[in-house]
């Protein structure tokens, strides 16, 4: 078993969305942080899962080094982790924490498959969605959910990202950042079109409709798109976000791939009926053309979202909300999760930084600082004042479904995108290209 999942950990390293760490130890080390500071002071000294709550982890006042490794190297966010690190330690005196990043992809896969493979896994680790199952069966990660059971927060959480650190039936990872696809559009386009720029569409027929009515062509072809949509994507979950909204899922109750369901045909069906006529097609790694403003509505996860809402020239012109569906309110959210290394062998203290972490104080910290949605429930209507936005962010994370969190996610993810163009560019039938993915997917899981 163990042989197969270091065959799909590599696989990761193209589809997930070095330097070898000292594991947990008890000897010496200077944090390597910033002098950055913080604005809003957490109460970085709650106790561990056993109840600690002074200056000692584990009933030893020895030095204690641990190492974090954390997926993405943007600047904001790698400060945002130095300054925290900071002051934990500063109200920790016997915690050191090592920090290092490494970007999206390949990098952070190589990193880790490294570390382990010496026994020299990182104590904690910030990953995504993608990597739980088959680090959790590559015994990569530890469960956690004794600590979790006995968190001032286990009540707060929202269920749904909850979930997505979870794996059967243990906790593995709790979220510290998601990333929802949001429904956005032109508020001062649909008052051009004669659409009330306050009701967005909330079902697919009003998305049809209203993605028509928005469209503008020259002759044949289209200058302005009335829907957004990609021709192409690294991961295509926005096609996802149409399955979700039907009701539809990609795995049952045994993790077993359901691809080949009447909600996926359902959901190509009604973008087929459309789509073609309303769209500038783009690859999702391309700027959306609704950021170029060559496109009325679109689905657009948060972050890409930013520079157009800073933009002051479109002040009160842009409207965002849950995408509308066909049965069940529901969009696509991604999600990054601090993780407890099994190599660790300190890992109360790694839980103790999590905690310190995962605080009101500093999930609000990071709100405001990264401009990230909350993921604790007490906090959301303090996160609705801090923006007009904000409501429907928070409520596209509730909503939010991720990738399957199963082994075989990786290899879905390619047949999906391959599944997705067929039917939507070159016009496969859809239930061919639906049996096509569901036995392939079988086939290489056997």
């Amino acid at each position: 078993m163990k042989k197969v999942i270091s065959i799909i950990l590599s696989v990761i390293m193209i589809f997930s969305t070095g330097i070898i760490f000292s594991s947990c130890s008890k000897k010496n080390g200077d944090s390597e942080v910033s002098n950055s500071s913080t604005e809003a002071s957490a109460d970085l000294t709650t106790g561990s899962a056993t109840g600690s709550q002074n200056r000692t982890t584990e009933g030893s006042t020895d030095p204690i080094t641990l190492t974090f490794l954390r997926i993405g190297n943007d600047a904001p966010e790698a400060d945002y982790w130095k300054t925290l690190i900071k002051e934990f330690e500063g109200r920790n005196v016997n915690i050191k924490i090592q920090y290092d990043d490494a970007a999206i992809g390949e990098p952070m896969e190589t990193k880790l498959n490294t570390l382990f493979a010496g026994g020299a896994g990182p104590d904690i680790i910030g990953h995504g969605i993608l990597s739980v199952a088959n680090r959790v069966e590559a015994e990569h990660y530890a469960p956690i959910t004794d600590y979790f059971s006995k968190w001032e927060g286990k009540d707060d959480i929202m269920e749904s990202v909850l979930a997505n650190g979870t794996y059967k039936d243990q906790i593995y990872g709790l979220a510290y950042s998601t990333t929802p696809f949001v429904f956005a559009y032109r508020k001062d386009m649909f008052s051009e079109a004669g659409l009330d720029p306050e009701k967005p569409p909330k079902t697919w027929d009003e998305l049809k409709d209203y993605s028509k009515r928005l469209t503008k062509k020259e002759g044949e072809r289209i200058t302005r798109a009335g829907f957004a949509f990609p021709m192409a994507a690294g991961n295509f979950v926005e096609f996802d976000v149409f399955v979700f909204g039907n009701g539809g899922k990609y795995f049952d109750d045994s993790n077993t791939p359901i691809i080949n369901t009447p909600e996926k045909a359902e959901a190509f069906e009604f973008l087929q009926s459309f789509i073609s006529e309303v769209n500038l097609p783009y690859n999702s790694n391309e700027v959306n053309p609704f950021i170029k403003g060559n496109a009325a509505m679109t689905l657009i996860n948060n972050v890409a979202l930013r520079p157009i809402l800073a933009d002051p020239e479109l002040k009160d012109k842009i409207g965002v909300a849950v995408p509308p569906s066909n049965t069940t309110k529901a969009t696509f959210s991604g999600c990054n999760m601090l993780f407890i290394g099994s190599d660790c062998k300190n890992k109360d203290a790694a839980w103790k930084f999590i905690e310190a972490a995962l605080t009101k104080e500093q999930v609000m910290e990071r709100s405001k600082k990264l401009n990230i949605p909350v993921t604790r429930n007490s906090l959301l209507e303090e996160f609705a004042k801090l923006d007009p936005y904000n409501a429907v962010r928070a409520e596209c994370v509730q909503v939010g479904i991720g990738m399957p969190r199963t082994t075989w996610s990786p290899r879905f993810q390619t047949l999906r995108n391959e599944m997705v163009q067929k039917v939507l560019y070159s016009k496969a039938s859809i239930q061919d290209a639906l049996d096509e993915a569901q036995n392939k997917l079988m086939e290489e899981i056997k």
